[in-house]
């Protein structure tokens, strides 16, 4: 098998890296797969699709995020930091898109763990989510301007 890291940006190295994947043939497709010894392989992604995917696109595929949720983040990325929780200091930290785990909306330093993100399954519960957080920041933006 070629060096297929070679075909992929830096980022996606990376991330392929900090999920411990390794490329393996899954009948007739190559996937990218983390092994393990005493349970069957979790394949993440196809080859073709870790060549075509943006990086976000990837993060939220392994966090088996839906579509709605890619599609709500990736047009309101702008409106939230990209970040990950360092255990020591107790504190989150900015990381780069590879790395992420929380997306903390910046208007009013709401978390959003990627891991409690994917439980949820219901997309009216989802919407409902989106609304609250789009009904903080505008109760945030009202505050800065009243002065409270």
């Amino acid at each position: 098998m070629p060096d297929l890291l070679h075909d992929l940006n830096a980022e996606k190295v990376r991330l392929l890296a900090k999920h411990r994947l390794v490329p393996k043939m899954v009948g007739d497709k190559l996937f990218w797969v983390r092994e393990f010894k005493n349970r069957p392989d979790h394949p993440y992604a196809t080859h073709r699709a870790v060549l075509k995917c943006s990086i976000l696109e990837l993060v939220f595929s392994f966090y088996d995020l839906c579509v709605a949720k890619m599609t709500y983040f990736t047009r309101n990325l702008e409106c939230f930091d990209i970040c990950k929780f360092n255990y020591r200091t107790q504190e989150f930290e900015s990381c780069p898109l590879w790395d992420m785990e929380f997306l903390i909306q910046k208007g009013t330093g709401i978390p959003i763990d990627l891991r409690n993100l994917a439980a949820i399954s219901d997309i009216v519960v989802f919407r409902e989510m989106c609304g609250w957080l789009e009904d903080q920041e505008s109760a945030q933006d009202r505050r800065l301007v009243v002065g409270l």
